[in-house]
């Protein structure tokens, strides 16, 4: 093409905008000792990046500081904080401070390190921030909670609405310190975010970041429960009551718990909440490349979408993340009538509904020997 000259290229569809979709993402809460002017999320990848931009770890900052120390840790990536004062903290700065991580951001999971007590009006807030930008939230116990406290504070946002959206860690645990021969103690919430954007590097969102999937390679030790060891029905207690335990299996520090919030046993694995955030965040970024799309009379536009959300769910089926002998017995795409209907396109509306069925996670594994006399043959397989 020679200059000057017009040149005409034609496109099947306009490149789609960058919408993130990068589920390892932390987003954090807490105080810090700089705060932007104006106030800003901002983003870190290491703790020299958050140092020069929120200011050195010291006492009032420390949770912050420490919970970002052990993210990084445990091989997260990215994260995002939203700065907050160091003192007097109320529900409302909790607020401000998650309305200033908003959804355009991507999924991810969410922390308030600094919200010790780990009030209820706090942790409500969070999982309704959770369910409106399509994120989970990892909540911590408060040190030295027994029990009894750790199955009451899980037992306080069962009902909540948005409950499907969290999880809640415990106990406590202690990491290096920032000396030689020292430790800080911390809430296993930050710990459980970067095991899970370590996870996010190799698995789907589906698989449980617990077991062998959930070791700790930052923790050095398990902070005791209560004033007696536990027992096994203590642990299966907790569990039940939706408490995900960090525990000392065969000498590695792992999550061996991965339970989410909710009560409702469709949404009861937290895997489920995670897959559900990953699915969400593709979904929009396939739909927003057919913002402004010509939606034609003979259903080429309409096909079209459905394929590409039939493609995105087909890789999370070949992951084993949907459940079924089949793609089909798996997941649907529904987009037509009643789901697009002449009102609706006229209307400038592009609709789909995905149906998806998503693969569980082996809580319990039984094994049964079966001694076999010399004198008898074995059973085929």
């Amino acid at each position: 093409m020679t200059r000057p000259g017009v040149e005409i290229v034609t496109i099947d569809n306009p490149t789609p905008a960058q919408v993130p979709t990068d589920t390892s993402v932390l987003f954090v809460c807490g105080a810090t000792g700089i705060q932007p002017s104006p106030l800003a999320p901002v983003k870190v990848r290491s703790m020299s990046d958050y140092t020069a931009a929120l200011g050195q770890r010291t006492a009032p900052t420390a949770a912050t500081y420490d919970a970002l120390d052990s993210f990084f840790g445990e091989g997260g990536g990215i994260a995002y904080v939203s700065p907050m004062k160091s003192s007097n903290l109320q529900v409302a700065d909790y607020q401000a401070a998650l309305a200033l991580l908003d959804k355009g951001l991507g999924p991810g999971q969410v922390i308030t390190p600094d919200a010790a007590a780990n009030l209820a009006t706090v942790q409500s807030a969070v999982l309704a921030h959770c369910a409106a930008a399509n994120r989970v939230a990892l909540f911590s116990s408060a040190a030295a909670a027994d029990k009894t406290a750790l199955l009451a504070a899980a037992a306080a946002l069962a009902s909540d609405i948005n409950a499907s959206y969290g999880a809640f860690f415990g106990p406590t645990c202690e990491v290096p310190g920032l000396t030689a021969g020292t430790t800080r103690q911390i809430g296993w919430a930050a710990l459980e975010a970067g095991i899970i954007a370590r996870n996010d590097l190799t698995l789907n969102q589906d698989v449980a970041a617990a077991g062998d999937n959930g070791q700790s390679a930052f923790a050095l030790s398990i902070d005791p429960v209560g004033t007696a060891a536990l027992t096994d029905q203590d642990y299966q207690d907790l569990n039940a009551g939706g408490v995900c335990m960090a525990r000392n299996r065969y000498g590695t520090l792992e999550t061996y718990g991965y339970r989410s919030l909710s009560t409702d046993p469709d949404w009861v694995q937290f895997g489920w909440a995670r897959l559900r955030m990953a699915i969400a965040a593709d979904a929009e970024a396939i739909g927003e490349a057919y913002v402004f799309s010509q939606i034609d009379g003979r259903g080429k536009t309409i096909s079209r979408f459905a394929g590409d959300l039939g493609a995105m769910l087909a890789g999370y089926y070949q992951q084993g993340a949907l459940y079924g002998d089949t793609a089909e017995d798996a997941f649907r795409v529904r987009v037509a009538p009643p789901i697009n209907t002449d009102a609706t396109i006229a209307n400038g509306e592009l609709h789909a509904q995905l149906l998806v069925r998503m693969s569980p996670f082996s809580e319990l594994v039984r094994i049964e020997i079966v001694k076999v006399a010399i004198t008898q043959a074995l059973v085929a397989a």
